[in-house]
């Protein structure tokens, strides 16, 4: 098993607990995550962190995002090379690596007014402005990817009985395809991790038995 741990700077906090709400979202998330993650592990003191990224590479490949009582887990389709602590490479299933330069072109992409006008890379095959093509191509082989989002709430202000429990997961990112699954308690950072890993005893939705007959 393979865990790597980074801590987010201040500054960039608010570009790694924003909604996902799309596949563009959640290529900026993993562009950034990696970036984070090629930093030599003693590069990365950072004093009074908010908010703290987890890559854990089993039989499972997932990226958790945490931010005090909110968590999420989005799926990262990558292989990484590791010395000791340190990420040495990271490249998709493909063999194209994720350099900073090439992630950089990513988020320029995704920045940009020409893809966000219309959330589609056909403008960038047909006139590329000078953007590396390699970032074209990585993005087209993340959007092939399910991201498998889920993320953990704890939520007092829109609290309201078993419509909208206090502790609870909300599953996909789409308005038309999320729900939610209550939670009687809150959740340690551990049981959230556990919950995903297929490597582990599956947890089990209790309900009343009623609810359950066809």
């Amino acid at each position: 098993m393979k865990i790597i741990e980074r801590d987010i700077p201040v500054y960039l906090e608010k570009h790694f607990v924003v909604p996902i709400r799309d596949k563009a979202d959640y290529a900026k998330v993993l562009a950034l995550s990696a970036r984070q993650l090629l930093l030599e592990s003693e590069e990365i003191m950072i004093p009074k962190a908010n908010v703290s990224l987890k890559l854990i590479v089993d039989k499972m490949s997932r990226l958790f995002i945490y931010n005090s009582n909110k968590y999420y887990s989005i799926s990262f389709p990558f292989t990484v090379f590791l010395d000791d602590k340190n990420v040495l490479e990271i490249s998709t299933y493909s063999g194209k690596s994720l350099d900073n330069k090439r992630i950089s072109a990513i988020i320029s992409i995704l920045d940009s007014n020409q893809f966000n006008s219309t959330r589609s890379l056909i403008d960038f095959y047909i006139e590329p402005l000078g953007i590396e093509s390699s970032g074209i191509y990585l993005l087209e082989e993340i959007f092939q990817f399910e991201p498998s989002y889920i993320r953990y709430d704890n939520d007092p202000e829109n609290e309201n009985g078993r419509l909208h429990p206090l502790n609870h997961f909300d599953v996909n990112y789409s308005q038309h395809s999320t729900f939610k699954i209550g939670l009687s308690n809150s959740i340690s950072r551990l049981y959230f991790e556990d919950f995903q890993n297929i490597n582990t005893d599956c947890r089990f939705i209790a309900d009343k038995v009623k609810d359950l007959l066809l």
